[in-house]
């Protein structure tokens, strides 16, 4: 669950998505083909949300997050009872992913499609219809991966309100191809150091950054749904404090959300799992404060890693478990997550493939004996709905 999301070829760092490539046609593409995008680099962006029940009704009898089983120092003695997913449910769509294929893989339709927007410019960023326009006719939910500011920008004029007019051309943009309820992963993965634009130099400069673009969005898309996104694995940022400082407030976050990959260290037994699950920037903790707060809580993007440098645990099924107990524990506050698939052309990146190609067989068929098939009554969950 941990992809530390750093350059390409940092040690634990996060796999980097390619620059700019062309884009596979959806089969859900309403638009054209000919335009490019840019790839979510260093981490795998995928698909997601999903139109599973939207009601809380379920009463939590333990403030605890998750519950594992096995031995601290070894693999579990028992596995998971329960199958099937019960929550939204997605997978990456761009880096070209093919959703189709990865539906009648899995055996189910997926609840939402993860998205990454070209990071080109503030046109690229805002205004064009792409890729939300290749899922005018998707019937799951859309959650946008976008960059507080393009390269060239920053956080003192974005705190100012120099960009607040791009915001809001980004919820026309949002209306335009009806997605009103879009969620947007805004500066997501802030705390790694591969997004170099828009980490936080000034944490308090920043979130008044994320405050002023999320009520610039609202004006225009007063549907749509803000994420606060960390990676896991970053306890401290770059700036040198820790990962909550940046935090801008319940009043601004809709969704606390967290990308996890299976690295730095690699979930290899229970006690490994459980030291990086509870650490600041872990699941487990980003779950409770989820709970503490009255929020929702989406893992937009998590797999496998194969990378060697970066500590990944390469094939590892146990990982799958893993993160399949996270969310069948919390299910009840879970808005969606979704698992990123690594692309055959993403070399540089986790290899967290599970389908097309197989690159990791025997998780691939853990994920299927877990996460595949029919879907199962939502009771006591609480899904991104369209």
């Amino acid at each position: 669950m941990t992809g530390h999301r750093r350059g390409a070829g940092g040690a634990g760092g996060a796999p980097r998505r390619a620059g700019s490539r062309s884009r596979a046609r959806s089969p859900w593409a309403a638009g054209s083909d000919t335009a490019t995008g840019q790839g979510r680099r260093r981490q795998r962006r995928v698909l997601v949300l999903g139109a599973v029940g939207a009601a809380l009704a379920v009463v939590l009898l333990a403030v605890s997050v998750i519950v594992f089983t096995g031995g601290d120092d070894g693999p579990p003695t028992t596995h998971p009872t329960t199958t099937g997913v019960s929550w939204a449910s997605g997978a990456n769509a761009n880096p070209p992913n093919d959703l189709g294929a990865w539906e009648q893989w899995v055996g189910r339709p997926t609840d939402i499609a993860i998205l990454f927007t070209a990071r080109t410019n503030w046109e690229t960023v805002t205004q064009a219809d792409w890729p939300m326009s290749d899922f005018r006719d998707y019937p799951g939910a859309l959650s946008i991966a976008q960059p507080l500011f393009p390269r060239g920008s920053n956080e003192a004029a974005c705190a100012r309100g120099e960009y607040d007019g791009h915001w809001r051309d980004f919820g026309n943009t949002l209306l335009r191809n009806g997605r009103p309820d879009a969620i947007v992963r805004l500066g997501w993965e802030f705390n790694g150091d591969w997004f170099r634009d828009w980490l936080p130099r000034d944490s308090g400069t920043w979130k008044v950054c994320f405050t002023r673009a999320a009520a610039a969005l609202r004006s225009t898309a007063p549907q749509v749904k803000i994420e606060w996104n960390m990676t896991a694995h970053r306890d401290t940022m770059e700036n040198g404090d820790g990962v909550w400082e940046a935090y801008p407030g319940d009043d601004v976050v809709d969704i606390i959300g967290i990308d996890a990959y299976d690295s730095s260290p690699a979930s290899m037994t229970q006690k490994i799992f459980n030291e990086q699950c509870n650490r600041p920037s872990g699941v487990c903790t980003v779950a409770r404060f989820a709970r503490e707060h009255g929020k929702q809580l989406a893992v937009a993007e998590w797999g496998l890693d194969r990378r060697a440098s970066a500590g990944g645990g390469g094939d590892n099924p146990f990982y799958i478990e893993k993160m399949y107990e996270f969310f069948l524990a919390n299910r009840d506050i879970l808005a969606y997550e979704a698992y990123y698939s690594a692309s055959p052309d993403e070399n540089d990146n986790v290899a967290s493939s599970l389908h097309n190609p197989a690159t990791n067989p025997d998780s691939a068929r853990r994920y299927l004996e877990l996460f595949g098939g029919p879907r199962r009554p939502a009771t006591g969950t609480s899904g991104a709905a369209r």
